[in-house]
């Protein structure tokens, strides 16, 4: 299923609907009859999350899918320290070591590998953050959890020949370093930059939002790297979250099993002999314990029903997800990809995972490049299943000047680019947005992602005042 979010027509501003089931005058037929016919309501936020909404002027805590707390086992092995479920600890997961030098080769590279630690320093230095204490801090994923998406045969490559790493990164000096210091300096980092978004895709289910301050490899799938991306990260975090909600909707139900047992003793007078339809409830509560462990099969929004949709902004057609979703057949991930036609990757195989595609041309300025996203949003909300969970790959690679995105878009483009996909996934979409930062080659590329998610916190109230 491909559709290709066109301009507008003339005379006619784009812009996206105020409901998903509400088609615009610019609509197709099918795609209002299709936005008709299959109707979709979100899922009801748990007590806990919707309490927490409505404290929050910003709105994203009422989009959480599971009550603070209800993750946090599934991710142990990724979160470095306690897992966050008061309000004070931001969903903002970033390390320090995503930030890659090696003697200064890494300068040969435009991208700037040191661009992560500039944008927390902003953020700090304009009151945005308040301190380290409010980021979150992951672990570096594992090959063991790497294997969930790649295969054996490049994640052995990968990890120990250094022709590998100099394909990915593009710099030919790598060669001569020795494998250990290699995998020190680069891939290590690397991975932490995976472990980083797993991560921000499970709190974002909690909180109705979360930022990775890295990560967003959407080159890379299950047998390859390129472009300055290793590992799919994005895959890879897709497929962690759908187990983490199963298993977490499994030892819900079976909690409710459990008290439904209890309950049907204690009607009997504790004699042990259940009162009489007792056992159907207990019943029921057991099938829908089998169903939350079922994994892939889990109810509610849990197991391969979490519906997840990437809207993949980088200048760079995000080939590598695209691969992966048809490789492992992947029917409940829908992505929206809007990128320059006329660069790399160029990759018409991987196109055919694409459900909305908006190709521009190089140079495409403001104006039209936010009306082609307006109009591609609208079509998402008509065409596209309501999703559970929105990933947002945001490369910053669409800036004028930047030399491989080769886009026209200003700073304040960028920020009002963010502003809208944050806004339509409140509103529209009714999701839990998780944000990567993805590409970005241009020397002021940290300064704009500053800025922009300074007006993210500050347009939907993410940091609460102290002691709020």
């Amino acid at each position: 299923m491909e559709h290709d979010a066109g301009s507008p027509a003339a005379g006619e501003p784009a812009r996206y609907v105020a409901a998903p089931d509400a088609p615009s005058s610019s609509s197709t037929p099918a795609a209002a009859a299709s936005a008709t016919a299959t109707p979709a309501a979100p899922p009801a936020a748990p007590p806990a999350a919707a309490a927490a909404g409505s404290a929050s002027p910003g709105g994203f805590a009422r989009l959480a899918r599971l009550a603070p707390g209800a993750l946090a086992a599934s991710y142990a092995d990724l979160c470095a320290g306690a897992w966050p479920v008061g309000p004070e600890q931001l969903p903002v997961v970033y390390h320090p070591s995503y930030n890659i030098s090696f003697f200064g080769i890494e300068k040969l590279h435009p991208f700037d590998s040191g661009k992560f630690a500039k944008v927390v320093k902003a953020l700090k230095r304009e009151g945005v953050l308040r301190g380290d204490g409010q980021l979150v801090t992951p672990r570096e994923a594992t090959p063991e959890l790497l294997a969930d998406v790649h295969t054996e045969d490049y994640l052995h490559r990968i990890h120990n020949h250094n022709f590998t790493v100099v394909q990915v990164t593009e710099l030919a000096p790598l060669a001569m370093l020795p494998n250990r210091l290699l995998q020190w300096r680069v891939v290590a980092p690397m991975r932490m930059h995976v472990g980083g978004t797993m991560l921000a895709l499970g709190l974002a289910l909690e909180r109705g939002w979360a930022v990775n301050v890295g990560g967003g490899m959407h080159h890379a799938s299950a047998g390859r790297g390129m472009g300055w991306c290793p590992f799919d990260d994005i895959m890879l975090g897709v497929r962690r979250a759908r187990r983490a909600v199963a298993a977490a909707e499994g030892a819900g139900a079976e909690a409710a099993a459990a008290g439904a047992a209890g309950a049907a003793v204690a009607a009997a007078g504790g004699s042990g002999t259940a009162a009489p339809g007792a056992d159907a409830a207990v019943d029921a509560a057991a099938a829908g314990a089998a169903a939350g462990n079922g994994g892939d099969s889990g109810g509610g929004v849990g197991g391969g029903s979490l519906k997840v949709l990437v809207i993949d902004l980088d200048a760079h057609q995000g080939n590598g997800v695209e691969h992966d979703k048809l490789t492992l057949g992947d029917t409940q991930l829908f992505i929206l990809d809007m990128y320059n036609a006329g660069v790399f990757p160029r990759d018409d195989e991987a196109k055919a995972a694409i459900d909305i595609k908006v190709e521009l041309k190089s140079g495409t300025e403001d104006d039209i490049y936010l009306n082609r996203l307006r109009a591609a949003l609208e079509r998402a909300a008509l065409v596209l299943p309501k999703p559970d969970l929105v990933v947002y790959n945001a490369g910053t690679d669409i800036l004028a000047g930047d030399p491989l995105g080769r886009l026209a878009v200003s700073p304040a483009g960028v920020v009002e680019r963010d502003e809208l996909v944050w806004r339509w996934s409140r509103d529209v979409a009714q999701a839990p947005i998780a944000m990567l930062l993805s590409g970005g080659y241009a020397k002021d590329s940290a300064a704009v992602i500053s800025t922009s998610l300074a007006n993210l916190f500050n347009k939907f109230d993410l940091n609460p005042a102290p002691g709020a």
